[in-house]
């Protein structure tokens, strides 16, 4: 009767289990792998890519102290020429002090004091030496005397030759001080003085592309914040990523026709101006790229920094 029981309950059991497998839902079939792109054909009568637009010169203007802006009647887009002044500024009081300590000239002048001295000595000794020499004539001299001037004339001729070296570099490195103050501070920068303001300049000729959205009247910004840069735009340089397949069709000089989204119906021509013989980094099982670069004319201005550009190169057989 036992086995019997343990029998039904096996068979119960069983029945009871089907059903719930059958519920549960069927695993999900793995997605379909993503296709790899085709590498580009090597035949094919058009090369097309796309790239960015950038400047081919564009410089950096930082804030040489942490200062105040006292004045900035410069705007985005404006051209200027080099050593146009784009800010000023107010020089803190510890700065001055500190500029007026590095502008002076008391190492030029203690190094003319001692060269004064030496010129001095110097004549002393040559009269002394003219001395001994008719002394000698007349045996009231010795040899010994001489020759003790004789080395004394010496070390004072190279301690005059070594003073001269040192006044000259001392002038050189005091001219170079009061050139860097006058950069920073202005003409009016002098030994001893300074102005109450300093500027910052345009570095060169070109045209304002961007201004640091902090900077404004009565801000006071920290030393080395980058307030402007400053750059050309004509003509401007397309920087693209090209296949190593299609790098290799393509020569220095080839013309490209460009268009941009941004500028619809608009195609404009550049040509070819760089083709490094060194690719991009990248993986030893993946194919290389190239960094190219094409120059395009600009002329209008109406091409800006980061638009991106579709290029078309039919390359010559």
């Amino acid at each position: 009767m036992t086995l019997r029981n343990l029998l039904l309950a096996l068979a119960f059991l069983a029945a009871t289990a089907l059903p719930v497998r059958a519920q549960q839902p069927a695993a999900p079939a793995a997605p379909p792998a993503a296709p790899q792109a085709a590498d580009p054909s090597p035949m094919a009568s058009e090369i097309i890519f796309s790239g960015k637009l950038y400047s081919p010169l564009k410089l950096s203007v930082q804030l040489p102290f942490t200062s105040q802006i006292a004045t900035m009647p410069t705007q985005i887009g404006q051209k200027v020429k080099k050593n146009d002044v784009l800010a000023t500024f107010e020089i803190p009081m510890e700065t001055r002090m500190a500029e007026k300590r590095n502008l002076n000239l008391a190492q030029v002048k203690e190094v003319e004091h001692l060269l004064s001295a030496a010129n001095r000595d110097l004549e002393k000794f040559r009269v002394k030496r003219k001395e001994l020499e008719m002394m000698e004539k007349q045996n009231l001299a010795t040899s010994q005397a001489l020759a003790q001037n004789a080395l004394e004339i010496d070390a004072v001729e190279k301690q005059r030759v070594a003073l001269t070296e040192r006044l000259n570099l001392e002038k050189d490195m005091a001219q170079q001080r009061l050139e860097l103050a006058r950069d920073r501070f202005g003409p009016k920068a002098n030994f001893g003085s300074l102005p109450n303001e300093g500027i910052v300049k345009a570095p060169v000729d070109g045209y304002v592309l961007w201004i640091n959205p902090e900077l404004r009247q009565g801000v006071k910004l920290s030393r080395d914040t980058e307030l402007f840069q400053v750059g050309l735009l004509d003509p401007i340089l397309i920087r693209a990523q090209v296949h190593e397949i299609e790098a290799l069709r393509l020569k220095l000089g080839d013309k490209a026709k460009v268009t941009f989204d941004s500028l619809p119906g608009k195609t404009l021509e550049a040509s070819i101006s760089r083709i490094p013989w060194a690719p991009l980094p990248t993986a030893l099982h993946q194919p290389s790229y190239y960094e190219i670069e094409l120059t395009l004319p600009n002329p209008d201005f109406s091409l800006k920094e980061g638009l991106k550009a579709q290029v078309s190169i039919t390359p010559k057989k």
